[in-house]
């Protein structure tokens, strides 16, 4: 026979897509704090800019340049690895959901909650009402950091996922 029919090849098993989606759930994540990480510790203005932070000292330039520069950069290889490697998808799932359910349940109480929004500059003198609501920058976070914590989870349920 030159070609096989489709009747003749055999269908995935369960345990095999269950794996390969535990294995996009690491590793789409953590692709995406790869290069957002890298890109952060190229331009720490960048994460400034969208997280509307202001900084005035060189030492918050380091600062951004270390923990969403660095750290995204640390974490997302992390994640990313534990999707290809073998051995390592439980503890990437693990991972996964901790850290980014730990982010999205701090951007939510924050987003979410019931905040005096103004600060107050030079020891109370001067009170600084925010400028603005939240922006996409937040929301788009918030969706990302809660949908992948979430789907972590469900595939951490899964034991067959224990490669």
């Amino acid at each position: 026979m030159a070609c096989s029919s489709l009747e003749d090849r055999e269908m995935p098993n369960l345990n095999t897509l269950t794996q390969t989606f535990a294995r996009a759930v690491l590793i789409i994540p953590g692709s995406l704090f790869l290069v957002y990480g890298a890109m952060c510790w190229y331009n720490p203005n960048m994460p400034a800019e969208y997280a509307g932070l202001w900084v005035a000292h060189q030492d918050g330039m380091a600062e951004l340049a270390a923990m969403y520069g660095g750290l995204q950069l640390c974490l997302g290889s992390i994640i990313f690895l534990s999707g290809i490697l073998k051995g390592y998808l439980r503890p990437g799932l693990w991972l996964t959901m901790m850290c980014l359910g730990g982010l999205a349940a701090g951007r939510a109480s924050v987003a979410f909650g019931d905040f005096d929004l103004t600060i107050q500059a030079a020891k109370g003198a001067t009170d600084v009402a925010m400028s603005s609501g939240f922006t996409a920058y937040t929301w788009y976070a918030l969706i990302f950091e809660s949908v992948f914590a979430v789907l972590a989870g469900v595939c951490l349920l899964d034991k067959s996922n224990a490669n």
